[in-house]
């Protein structure tokens, strides 16, 4: 006859398999920061991958390109962002930039039609040489005869509202793109292309008629907070406002969207051995919004650092996953192509 087990006994059973259970390991946190420009896809990879896996914790902050790259030279950021190429104090251990997301420089205006009272900053439109004279401080209103020039419909409706220049007071990688456009376009205004706007004005020194501000939300709330402000920064965190339309290589006025921003940067494909893409602002492309960048992971190979295996799997998330599904509803371009594979190839040696 089958012996069967006393009821009491289950909860015996039940109690000892708990007792003799490992407890659940803690995620090895990944600090990381650097670029405001791609902050808002950035943090929200980053919490698509934590929620993926028990793992890794990655937590990024907006610091800004320059010291996205100072901290992670010190290894306070395990891994970390920048719009710009190091120009001084790189890393002692080995290590690689990583293409990871694209997007455009939007140029915010704020501004009222004289006549209406509605909005003008989507309907401006500026080619590269006007838009480099008003952030000299060489253009100081709004109805000067260039920007007419440049806008015969709306010509009647600018007001005469002085214009005040936003730009960022922190090293920073948006800065140092929008100085590569306009250095491409009017080198003799902008000579010079670094992470610093303040030393980078002709002259050496901020125009009067400019206000600066911390981060690309810093710029943005300058923007808003006066009329006649124009500014520069990524289309995430101008959140729709009201910006201008830029001239491209092709003479077409455009306005900047992740559509727009894919056809340029869909067409950049000198991408070098250690990731980064040399831009080319003069790109021929039809619809293409022309101030357009790439921003990029940076990232250890020595296989020294801590939770090398952990920023691998971060980034490569972030590639193959979060770009394609996550990139343009946020304001941003996947990485594609030509830059998309090496990007892919250098992740790998991530250790």
């Amino acid at each position: 006859m089958r012996r069967t087990l006393p009821i009491a006994a289950a909860p015996a059973v039940a109690a000892s398999t708990v007792a003799l259970a490992a407890p659940a390991r803690a995620a090895e946190n990944i600090p990381s920061g650097g670029a405001s420009f791609p902050y808002v896809f950035i943090s929200q990879c980053a919490a698509d991958f934590n929620a993926s896996q028990n793992n890794f914790n990655v937590n990024y902050t907006s610091t800004g390109s320059g010291t996205g790259k100072g901290n992670f030279a010190k290894g306070t950021f395990v891994t970390a962002m920048t719009d710009s190429a190091y120009s001084s104090g790189e890393p002692t251990f080995q290590w690689e930039y990583i293409p990871a997301i694209g997007g455009a420089i939007t140029v915010p205006i704020n501004l009222k039609n004289a006549k209406t009272g509605r909005t003008l900053g989507s309907s401006i439109q500026l080619k590269q040489t006007t838009l480099a004279k008003i952030f000299s401080g060489n253009i100081t209103t709004w109805n000067n005869a260039e920007i007419k020039k440049d806008n015969p419909r709306i010509a009647s409706a600018l007001p005469a509202t002085p214009i005040t220049i936003s730009y960022r007071s922190d090293a920073s990688g948006t800065t140092n793109n929008f100085l590569q456009y306009l250095n491409a376009w009017a080198p003799s205004i902008f000579p010079k292309v670094q992470d610093d706007m303040g030393t980078a004005f002709p002259g050496g020194k901020p125009p009067a008629n400019s206000v600066a501000g911390k981060g690309n939300s810093g710029v943005m709330a300058n923007v808003l907070a006066k009329e006649g402000t124009i500014g520069y920064v990524d289309l995430g965190d101008a959140k729709g406002y009201p910006s201008a339309r830029i001239q491209n290589a092709k003479g077409e006025f455009i306005a900047p969207s992740s559509a727009s921003a894919a056809k340029n940067l869909a067409n950049q494909t000198n991408v070098g051995s250690n990731g980064l893409v040399t831009l080319n602002y003069k790109l021929p492309v039809s619809g293409a919004y022309p101030i357009s960048i790439f921003s990029y992971g940076l990232a250890r190979t020595d296989g020294k650092g801590p939770n090398g295996l952990g920023v691998r799997q971060f980034w490569d998330y972030t590639l193959a996953k979060c770009g394609p599904s996550r990139a343009a509803s946020l304001g941003y371009v996947p990485v594609g192509g030509k830059v998309l594979a090496k990007a892919r190839q250098l992740v790998q040696n991530i250790k």
